[in-house]
């Protein structure tokens, strides 16, 4: 999480807020990518610490977006 954390320093730093849903991001070689091709402009509502940590936690959000789209097998 500290990696993602540090991206959204600098996102908002430049005016921005990115999605930070999990699968807007790959790591490879241990570093974090923001892939998503959404950028906003920063708004402390849609900011990390206001909406994208609950998808980096678990919180009752997430646990259910998990129970709600895990493939079954």
């Amino acid at each position: 999480m500290q990696q993602v954390k540090e991206m959204s320093e600098q996102a908002k730093a430049a005016g921005l807020n990115i999605d930070y849903f999990p699968t807007n991001f790959v790591v490879q070689d241990g570093i974090m990518y923001y892939v998503d091709y959404e950028c906003n402009a920063f708004m402390e509502e849609w900011s990390f610490d206001n909406w994208g940590i609950q998808y980096w936690s678990k919180t009752p959000e997430f646990i259910e977006y998990v129970r709600t789209h895990s493939e079954r097998v």
